[in-house]
């Protein structure tokens, strides 16, 4: 325990001395010395020291004084390398962590291997990377449902590297940083695969840029959930974003006697994670929501599922409210398209535009309706909105009529909102990147909280126009389209299917209203 008083420690702790020194070899011993320059919070160590590749039996850790003592077992290999890694778990007793990882070696045989993997993991959270070195044919396919040989994390900006590795052939894989060390169980975890099948790696071999991304979700789109809202107003929750595909989706209401009931389906009008459904007819008690499902080109892009719910019996006396928009909305407009205000209820109701009377300051505006579904009506006012301008939207109790529940509270409903300046929009060129296949797509995302996504086939030869861009900052991502599904694929651990090549411009692409950006020759640091 270090003495109390003094200004605060900010300054991380550093490994001053190691036995046997790095880069032993023809280690015999039994024990491993760390020292560090401080003392460690001892609640640390557990976390961030390990030996690699891991051992089947765990080495024992003794914290004294400033030394971290590590006990090894009898069972090391003979012309082995090992690796003592500590990664920036490690704090000292002020919980200041270690500034970088640290990796030290030792050879029970001649020599160090100098083999290395390095590249970048693309996650929205901490990642860690797995490294499995084959061992027959049969862990060629099952790898995965053992422990990694080796674990590290990648640093902040997602770079890893696995140094000193011995001749032969390894998988790869990237998860999240809470699944450090373990076995992966497909069905319940999300990784990233290489695009690299099998890593067949040379004595002193140094192979460099094998990145892997780590999707949000990993296999087919799944019904999570459903209930009754009100009456015979029912909704379906997946597990993804459901719009792309309602239209080409399956959804049943089953009764108990197995008879169908008739049904209407519409898209949420603020969830795209959910769909909305309304009996025709009486039903059953309960009933059973089901779907079959979605495939397309033999890969199920949504399970089929079934659940059954309750029907929903109860008086609904609540009044229906507006959800949007709001004293807080801002209604993003364009200078040569009509963009519509979305009006958004919490229940369902039947409506005209004699419902509603729009407002700037106290000028009444024309406008048309459009019934986007029992949720939502869209108002297109017959000019176009102006920018930057404070609009009042009044509802009329008396012409709204709920299909469940009562009408609004107040006779006369009065919500501001405003609108933005007119949206700009620029274009993006790029030259060259090299002649390409004609899969090879490039990808424009936008930075914002609700990503826009746009797509382009790159031509053969390596060169491709973006065109009305709306203004502002994206990344720029290039991917090899193998199956065709114009997204990138992350790949498939059992059975076993690569990821598809993918290469991501490190710079933002910063697109500007009324310009275009024309990029030259793209080079890139990895390939196929």
């Amino acid at each position: 325990m270090s003495p109390p008083g003094g200004p605060k420690d900010i300054t991380p702790p550093e490994l001053i001395e190691t036995f046997p020194k790095d880069g032993t070899v023809n280690y015999k011993g039994s024990l491993i010395e760390l020292q560090f320059s401080e003392y460690i919070d001892e609640s640390s160590i557990d976390r961030a020291i390990h030996i690699l590749p891991t051992l089947k039996t765990k080495p024992e850790l003794i914290y004294k004084d400033k030394k971290i003592l590590i006990g090894l077992p009898d069972s090391l290999e003979k012309d082995q390398t090992y690796i003592v890694v500590i990664n920036r778990n490690l704090s000292d007793e002020n919980k200041v962590k270690l500034a970088q990882g640290i990796q030290v070696a030792f050879s029970t045989g001649d020599q160090i291997d100098e083999g290395s993997i390095s590249g970048k993991t693309y996650h929205s959270k901490p990642s860690t990377v797995h490294l499995w070195k084959i061992q027959d044919e049969f862990d060629s396919l099952e790898f995965f449902n053992r422990i990694p040989d080796y674990a590290i994390d990648a640093s902040d900006d997602g770079n890893y590297e696995f140094k000193f590795l011995s001749p032969g052939e390894y998988r790869i894989a990237a998860v999240d940083q809470v699944l450090s060390g373990s076995a992966i169980i497909p069905e319940r975890m999300t990784y990233g695969l290489s695009w690299i099948s099998v890593f067949d790696l040379k004595k002193q071999q140094k192979m460099n840029n094998i990145n892997i991304r780590i999707p949000t979700h990993m296999g087919a789109i799944q019904m999570t959930n459903a209930e009754f809202v009100k009456g015979s107003w029912g909704r379906v929750t997946f597990s993804q974003e459901i719009n792309e595909f309602s239209n080409k989706l399956l959804l049943s209401v089953i009764n108990e006697d197995s008879s169908i009931s008739k049904i209407t389906v519409f898209n949420d009008p603020l969830d795209a994670m959910k769909l909305n459904f309304i009996l025709g007819e009486n039903s059953s008690d309960y009933v059973s929501v089901m779907t079959p499902g979605l495939v397309d080109h033999e890969k199920a892009l949504i399970d089929s599922g079934i659940i059954r719910i309750k029907m929903d019996t109860t008086q609904d006396t609540s009044n229906i409210t507006l959800l949007q928009p709001n004293s807080k909305y801002v209604l993003n407009i364009q200078d040569d398209d009509i963009i519509p205000l979305k009006v958004v209820f919490s229940s369902l109701v039947e409506s005209s535009s004699n419902s509603f009377d729009l407002l700037d300051d106290t000028t009444l505006i024309s406008f048309k309706t459009e019934l986007e579904s029992p949720l939502a009506i869209n108002i297109y006012p017959d000019q176009n909105w102006k920018p930057r301008t404070e609009y009042v939207l009044k509802l009329d109790r008396k012409s709204l009529v709920p299909m469940y529940g009562k009408s609004m509270k107040d006779s006369l409903t009065s919500i501001k909102f405003k609108t933005s300046d007119y949206q700009g929009f620029g274009s993006l060129k790029i030259n060259s990147i090299g002649e390409r296949s004609d899969d090879f797509i490039a990808k424009l995302t936008k930075f914002e909280k609700e990503q826009t996504v746009f797509r382009t086939l790159v031509n053969s030869k390596g060169a491709f126009n973006m065109e009305r861009l709306p203004e502002g900052d994206y990344s720029l991502m290039f991917f090899q389209d193998i199956d065709k599904n114009g997204k990138y694929t992350p790949g498939n651990i059992s059975p076993y299917r690569p990821s598809e090549w993918f290469y991501n411009y490190p710079d933002t692409v910063k697109i500007r209203a009324n310009w275009e950006l024309e990029l030259d020759t793209i080079i890139m640091d990895n390939t196929f």
